[in-house]
């Protein structure tokens, strides 16, 4: 199982000053090469576009740049530049899911709260 996590916050759209979009993705791979069968199949394609307050933008904002900025794994991809941020971490196996999730809990309730 694979799976692949991003979130981007944005502040370059005249509509939605305080955006940010949220993707989930887990895929499960088969492989079987003698046979020359490589084969991927997506499972779930999860995506949620935001309008944020300015205030919880922020907050948002703050918590993934002292979350991610110093703090990177193999696992993890963090960009920054004036017009977004963009994380994107991406596991091989249910452990590996299991272990960053636990990680990184905080920013995932935090997302995941807003729509509550």
């Amino acid at each position: 199982m694979i799976s692949r996590i991003s979130i981007v916050l944005r502040r370059d759209k005249l509509e939605a000053p305080y955006y940010m979009n949220t993707k989930i993705r887990l895929s499960s791979c088969l492989d079987n090469e003698e046979n020359g069968l490589i084969h991927a199949m997506n499972i779930l394609n999860h995506s949620r576009m935001y309008n944020l307050t300015e205030d919880k933008y922020n907050e948002i904002k703050s918590l993934i740049i002292d979350t991610f900025e110093a703090n990177q794994l193999s696992q993890v991809e963090f960009t920054k530049n004036d017009k977004q941020i963009k994380i994107a971490i991406m596991s091989k196996n249910d452990e590996e899911f299991k272990n960053l999730y636990e990680k990184y809990q905080e920013i995932f309730e935090k997302i995941d709260n807003l729509v509550d």
